[in-house]
């Protein structure tokens, strides 16, 4: 299976110099758990999670009004092509320890995957295979 089948391609994206706080609204109004930090042109410059906010902005007393995205986000995160397999996609964000890969197609941002995404695409496959098992079984 390949990244393009099960990746999201609704992404939220913000500009470097959004705050966080207009970063969180985006996060809430789309139920999402991080947003892409992307420039005018549409480049991918990093990545801010639920977490960051937590931890960056909300731990230090931060104001997320004032501050920047750009202060706390994940420059230049790891991405995948699109046409990559799952299998590389699960081996790259386990050994980078992250459960989101940004998607590119010949440098241009596609879409996310998600370590939920990959564990929901595995758990339907996994009932299939359980559906054969007992079709089989009946024979």
């Amino acid at each position: 299976m390949m990244v393009r089948q099960i990746m999201q391609k609704g992404l939220v994206t913000v500009l470097p110099t959004s705050s966080v706080h207009d970063a969180a609204l985006k996060m809430k109004e789309h139920n999402v758990g991080s947003a892409l930090i992307v420039e005018e042109g549409g480049k991918l410059k990093g990545i801010v999670t639920d977490r960051d906010i937590a931890m960056a902005v909300a731990a230090d007393s931060k104001d997320p009004q004032t501050t920047c995205t750009c202060d706390i986000m994940t420059k230049d995160p790891i991405t995948i092509n699109s046409d990559a397999d799952i299998d590389s996609a699960m081996r790259i964000m386990n050994r980078a320890n992250i459960r989101r890969l940004p998607v590119t197609e010949n440098g241009k941002l596609v879409g996310l995957l998600s370590s939920s995404d990959v564990a929901m695409e595995m758990k339907e496959q996994f009932n299939q295979f359980i559906g054969l098992e007992g079709a089989f079984a009946k024979h």
